[in-house]
């Protein structure tokens, strides 16, 4: 199920700069760890500017699934082959995660990069929603939580839920932020249990469910 991401920002045409200056790195959910939305940064964005006139959608572009997570964005990446953009990072709900320049009004949809957590050849999958039985999220599961950005490693964090041959597994991809590329040692399978008498309890030991278990956005 394909979406659109639409990037609003200053209007190009009332000022063509301002669609790189309005904007500080958002590299988590809400801005920071606290969760606040604050951006204490922002020096741009006020009543006098935010109209009709300078205020709106730049551009769209389409995404391979829903878009749950909040869009991150960096400033100045080196992009190989590429060179330095201001780029907006999106993952969705058929597992992919999408790098697309934050400037490139005339790029249409073409990502700088896009990487998927799926092989349908392989019988790896998004989970249906009909496999949580619920129509929260529907009607397919994939990346739910808004990634994290390390900005000194150049580093994106993200958990990507998939159905791999009948089997319901989670994983934390680590995705160099330039090129989308798994790090060393990346994905790694999230696994963890503690004693217990809660509910899917086992002799007194509760385990993550890989299926029913997500990480908040």
């Amino acid at each position: 199920m394909a979406a659109v991401l639409a990037v609003a920002l200053f209007a190009a045409q009332a000022a063509p700069q301002r669609a790189a200056e309005a904007q500080v790195s958002v590299l988590t959910q809400h801005n920071d760890n606290a969760r606040t939305g604050q951006n204490l940064q922002e020096v741009l964005l006020s009543p006098a500017h935010v109209n009709a006139a300078e205020f709106g959608r730049l551009f769209q572009y389409l995404v391979d699934g829903d878009v749950c997570t909040q869009p991150l964005y960096v400033p100045g990446v080196d992009v190989p082959n590429v060179g330095v953009r201001n780029v907006v990072y999106v993952a969705t709900e058929h597992d992919s995660v999408y790098a697309f320049d934050a400037d490139d009004v005339d790029a249409g949809d073409a990502p700088l990069w896009h990487v998927s957590f799926i092989d349908p050849g392989a019988d790896v999958t998004t989970v249906s929603y009909q496999d949580v039985n619920s129509t929260d999220i529907a009607p397919e599961i994939g990346v739910t939580g808004t990634p994290v950005i390390d900005p000194v490693s150049g580093t994106l964090y993200v958990v990507a839920k998939t159905k791999d041959q009948g089997n319901f597994v989670q994983r934390l991809h680590a995705l160099d932020l330039a090129t989308g590329a798994e790090r060393l040692g990346s994905p790694v399978v999230i696994a963890a249990s503690i004693p217990g008498t809660g509910d899917g309890n086992v002799n007194g030991i509760v385990s993550f469910d890989a299926l029913r278990g997500c990480p908040s956005t």
